[in-house]
């Protein structure tokens, strides 16, 4: 990926969005799977509970992530998304 690529998608989402969606890319299984509670993602990456829920709420509303049950989540690239 292009360090011009990552530059303007942080700009777009935002440093803290960016690297929250950068680690559930890295750690979702090739399903697109992700089985992680809130609190281990938190503390891996150092952030606290409201900016964490307040990123998922917003990749949900941008439909790249669903929340399917407390601790799995798919995300939802390269499907079709409802706008």
């Amino acid at each position: 990926m292009s360090e011009n690529f990552i530059y303007l998608i942080k700009e777009i989402l935002g440093k803290k969005r960016f690297e929250i969606f950068k680690f559930i890319c890295e750690n979702c299984d090739e399903s697109g799977f992700l089985f992680m509670k809130l609190d281990d993602i938190m503390k891996t990456l150092k952030l606290s509970k409201p900016t964490l829920i307040a990123s998922f709420k917003f990749l949900e509303e941008k439909k790249l992530l669903k929340r399917l049950k407390n601790g799995l989540y798919k995300i939802k690239l390269g499907e079709k998304n409802e706008a």
